[in-house]
């Protein structure tokens, strides 16, 4: 008998590129545990921790950046404490012990804590005994803000200011926390933010539009450096519509994005923010989103949003989460599947990055740069740095009307449009409120008049 099969041809080298998997992850960047560099760093900023309503009369058990922590409402005035796991007497779990007023006692011999840990009671020392003087219970500060408990983990002496953005609290925007939780590292959910590329094949190419059919086309892409940060310009042409999609990047994890299903068929100046995003790590292989949803009138004339679907583990956005069947992910995958699929820990160097990979590649820099300028014992930059009040954002939509020019190359239009446009954003910085909405959308019409 002949032998049937033909050798397979072809430039095979998948045992030459076995040694990429020899390689390991990057412990600077993606370890978060007590004393790690990262760790630290991510523990001098304010982080969501929880939703509040996950928080009921007894102690609800968490983890944050590799501690075991217990999250209570002490029954007082009502006050969220968040504590270490373990009662410092004899290491029996707080998850078992009693809330009450002004702290929470451990079940085992009755040691009391306050919110910050102080020993308030021992009732079964003898009245002479020093030792709730000589210790504490490890205790974290914590605010409680529209449905979200945001705790401070790092040393008392760097705390920063609790940070307010601009769009935390605008007149006729109603905001939905939700909270999704995720089984890999933190760096690769916080780096999808970065990556606006995937936009255009992922949520648009790929499969189906999973949002507007606009996000097929390629945008343009330029970065800008503000006082609190970093943001990008998305800049897109519809016709005679030049869509400008503004995402907002502050360090470690806190991004906003422009509508989720907007419309790009008329002007629209300086709309904001459909969502305002952490990522908060739980410990080197598990991540949670936590973020407010945005419902403004206006900002979804076509219906799509649902805020019935927003809350834990869940988001009216397709993608976010592991709600559909393995066949069905594997059909039409969205971003959890993305950076899940990139494995626990994704190792770097078994990358290949291109030129659309420069956010991300601009992300790792900034922050391996800020690692280890905390480590050198520097403060961590903060957003709260330039402004003493309300902090001003530049997430969201600007649409304008502004026809092909004759002549002229349409990219290096769009270019200009979008740094002029970042420029108007930010020339507001100064005011607050909606004195800084109509300034700039004052500025955006006559940019736009000056097209015509």
């Amino acid at each position: 008998m002949n032998n049937p099969f033909q050798t397979p041809q072809g430039n095979f080298r998948g045992h030459a590129r076995q040694t990429v998997w020899t390689e390991a992850p990057d412990p600077e960047l993606t370890e978060v545990g007590p004393g790690t560099p990262c760790g630290e760093y991510l523990r001098r900023y304010w982080m969501p921790v929880a939703m509040t309503d996950q928080v009921g009369d007894l102690p609800y058990r968490i983890r944050i950046l590799g501690e075991d922590l217990i999250l209570f409402r002490e029954k007082g005035e009502g006050k969220l404490g968040l504590t270490h796991l373990h009662c410092c007497h004899r290491n029996m779990s707080l998850e078992f012990g009693i809330v009450e007023e002004g702290g929470i006692r451990c079940s085992y011999h009755g040691w009391k804590y306050g919110l910050d840990g102080t020993i308030l009671e021992t009732p079964c020392e003898p009245p002479a005994s020093q030792v709730k003087n000589r210790t504490c219970l490890g205790a974290y500060p914590v605010i409680e803000f529209k449905g979200l408990a945001f705790a401070y983990l790092g040393p008392p002496e760097t705390m920063p200011p609790f940070p307010v953005m601009d769009t935390f609290d605008e007149e006729g925007d109603e905001m939905l926390p939700y909270l999704i939780t995720s089984p890999c590292n933190w760096l690769q959910v916080m780096e999808n933010a970065w990556d606006p590329f995937h936009v255009v094949y992922l949520h648009t190419l790929a499969v189906r539009t999973q949002f507007i059919d606009a996000f097929a086309e390629m945008p343009m892409i330029e970065f800008h450096e503000s006082q609190t940060g970093d943001f990008y310009t998305n800049v897109r042409r519809v016709d005679d519509i030049v869509w400008v999609r503004v995402h907002d990047h502050m360090l470690p994890s806190f991004t906003q994005n422009g509508g989720h299903f907007p419309v790009p068929d008329g002007s629209r100046y300086f709309g904001r923010c459909g969502l305002s995003r952490w990522i908060t790590p739980v410990d080197d292989t598990t991540t949670m989103v936590i973020a407010w949803r945005h419902f403004r009138d206006g900002d979804d004339p076509r219906g799509l949003t649902d805020k019935s679907k927003v809350g834990f583990g869940m988001t009216d956005f397709y993608g976010q989460d592991p709600d559909r069947d393995y066949e069905q992910r594997q059909r039409d995958p969205g971003d959890y599947d993305a950076w899940v699929s990139q494995g626990p820990i994704n190792v770097h160097a078994r990358e290949n990055l291109g030129f659309t990979d420069r956010g991300v590649a601009k992300a790792r820099r900034l922050l391996r740069d800020a690692t280890r300028s905390v480590k050198a014992g520097n403060p961590a930059p903060q957003p709260t740095d330039s402004f003493d009040g309300v902090i001003p954002t530049y997430g969201g939509d600007t649409m304008l009307r502004i026809p092909v020019q004759e002549g002229r190359d349409d990219g290096a239009v769009l270019k200009e449009i979008s740094k002029e446009i970042a420029a108007i954003y930010m020339s507001g910085d100064h005011l607050q409120g909606q004195e800084r909405r109509e300034f700039i959308t004052e500025r955006l019409k006559e940019y736009e008049a000056s097209w015509q």
